[in-house]
């Protein structure tokens, strides 16, 4: 029995094992478990705060008012709105306006031009042209297309024109509208001053132009240029232009040098290696001007046929296209 009751009593009372790895709890403090007594305490005041708060923004319900009381209520919106916004208003108005201004304004340009187009007392009564010389005046009227007892103000002006300066005697051409009835028309014809022997005989103008083929009733007693290929003169711009110019350069210094009332030109005769011909006079004389230098040997001629016309002497030929001696004169007489 002793044995037993000494290992009871002999045995050691072990220590609980720690846990490794789990924290320890520390013990509440007394001042946190207040709080939280407090908060709770605390919970219940305020649901009771929040039921009388509600209850306090309940407001009572408005009286409904009369459609008398409305409409009133409603101008005195409308006048306090109209009174803030009176300068916009007022901007607005002054631009409706306006509008109606041009709007009118467009009404009546409409109904002028209209009534303008379709009148009697704007159609046209007579037409006036002045200048035509050579063209007649009916070939004008239809050229420009104006036709008596048309509206004047349907007669296409700048067209007119283009269509008159398309027919080959005009070489400028105005067209002017004169209220209410009519039209005038002013021309400045080409003047011809020679022929060009081609294909056919045409005629060219003093600015070198070969504007029209010779007709019957146009003028023939014109000097006549000759000498010319008709194929390069057509193809070839530049040889055209300089036979042309080079005519009406000699026949300014001939008229220059007083020769065209004693010895009228009658022919121009081009010739390659000898330069220029020419044939004045009604027997014809032959005139051999050569290149170059045509004013001053003109002069020469003058002064050689005052001296043969004293002795009364007629010459055959004239030749002044000595290049070795170019104040050489070889005549030979009939």
């Amino acid at each position: 029995m002793n044995r037993r009751r000494t290992s009871a009593t002999g045995r050691k009372r072990l220590a609980p094992k720690k846990r490794k790895g789990l924290p320890k709890k520390r013990p509440a403090k007394k001042g946190a478990a207040k709080k939280g007594a407090a908060k709770k305490g605390a919970a219940k005041p305020r649901a009771q705060n929040r039921r009388r708060l509600a209850s306090k923004k309940l407001k009572p319900a408005k009286a409904k008012l009369s459609w008398r009381e409305r409409m009133a209520g409603a101008r005195e919106g409308l006048g306090s709105w109209v009174t803030r916004r009176q300068g916009l208003l007022k901007r607005a108005g002054q631009a409706g306006l306006f509008g109606l201004v041009l709007a009118a304004v467009a009404w009546v340009g409409d109904q002028t031009v209209s009534y303008a187009r379709t009148a009697d007392a704007f159609a046209i009564r007579k037409v006036v042209i002045e200048g035509n010389r050579r063209v007649e005046e009916i070939d004008v009227r239809r050229a420009a297309g104006l036709q008596i007892g048309s509206n004047v103000f349907e007669v296409p002006i700048a067209k007119a024109r283009d269509r008159l300066l398309q027919h080959p005697w005009v070489k400028e051409a105005t067209v002017v509208r004169r209220l209410p009835s009519r039209v005038r028309v002013e021309l400045v014809e080409r003047t011809p001053v020679a022929l060009v022997a081609l294909d056919q005989l045409y005629l060219v103008s003093e600015e070198g132009v070969v504007f029209k083929r010779l007709g019957v009733d146009d003028p023939a007693d014109l000097p006549v240029i000759t000498g010319i290929a008709s194929e390069r003169f057509y193809d070839d711009f530049d040889y055209r232009t300089a036979v042309l110019l080079r005519s009406m350069a000699l026949l300014q210094d001939y008229n220059g040098a007083g020769l065209s009332e004693l010895e009228p030109v009658s022919e121009i005769h081009f010739e390659s290696p000898t330069g220029i011909e020419l044939f004045v006079g009604d027997d014809g004389m032959h005139v051999r001007v050569g290149n170059g230098q045509h004013r001053h040997k003109l002069r020469r001629l003058r002064q050689v046929l005052e001296r043969l016309t004293r002795e009364k002497a007629r010459p055959a030929y004239v030749y002044l296209d000595n290049v070795r001696s170019p104040e050489r004169v070889t005549v030979r007489l009939h």
